[in-house]
């Protein structure tokens, strides 16, 4: 009697509200887990890639180094009867922009160049101009916001002062319509930006390798279907009757 009263005791405890909660929860977990494999057998590849994307684009957002970026601004201005900007302006404003980056240019200003390598000065200045007004647009780039600044700067007043040295020859004036400031923010990385790149980059990688796989998949059931109906196609050929060889 003690013993069936023990034995009784302990599947009562088994079968209380703790167990039966116990089990429910066991019977959950063991669910999602083979939810989870059937998930990760048919998607794990396409989100892989999706993952590396993400952190290919916050890795390179975090560990690049920060590159600021200004901005000066120079006005070719005709010199003949009319003034303003003629046809002749026009077209030396975009030779000028050619000829801004230039160490050969640089030369003439009298605002110190930050230290760079040599010969790296495409690196750090570039100049863009418009085929419809004579302005040069000169943009400076560097590790800190004074070093864009100084670029810009340096180029925009050594572009002034090659064309006032070439003013009688051209017949155009060279004037600074505006000075580049500092900048506060870096303009690179961009981290919204990066993570967007990075996140598609994956998400188009996962598609490919999707069609790949599924291609591969549709390839292979049509030439086991195929390989069925051959088989079922194919009659056995009769049994030999057997010879009697007479004694």
């Amino acid at each position: 009697m003690p013993k069936r009263e023990a034995t009784q005791r302990s599947s009562d405890a088994r079968t209380g509200p703790l167990g039966r909660i116990a089990a429910f929860a066991w019977r959950a977990v063991r669910r999602v887990a083979r939810r989870t494999a059937v998930l990760a057998r048919r998607y794990g590849l396409a989100v892989a890639f999706v993952l590396a994307g993400v952190l290919g684009g916050l890795g390179y957002s975090l560990f690049t180094p920060a590159t600021y970026t200004a901005t000066a601004f120079v006005l070719v201005v005709d010199q003949g009867e009319n003034g303003g900007a003629g046809p002749a302006a026009v077209s030396f404003a975009q030779a000028y922009g050619r000829l801004a980056p230039l160490p050969e240019t640089l030369r003439h200003s009298s605002i110190a160049l930050p230290r760079i390598a040599p010969g790296a000065t495409r690196e750090h200045i570039q100049a863009s101009t418009s085929p419809d007004t004579p302005l040069v647009r000169l943009t400076g780039s560097g590790r800190s916001g004074a070093d864009a600044a100084a670029f810009a700067n340096a180029a925009a007043d050594a572009l002034v002062r090659y064309g006032t040295s070439h003013r009688t020859d051209t017949g155009v004036r060279v004037a600074l319509m505006s000075l580049a400031a500092a900048p506060a923010t870096p303009t690179s990385p961009n981290l919204p930006l990066d993570l967007a790149v990075g996140t598609a980059s994956g998400v188009l990688l996962a598609g490919l390798s999707a069609a790949i796989v599924s291609g591969r998949r549709g390839r292979g059931s049509r030439d086991a279907s195929r390989t069925r109906i051959a088989g079922a196609g194919t009659v056995p050929p009769p049994a030999a009757e057997p010879v009697e060889i007479g004694s």
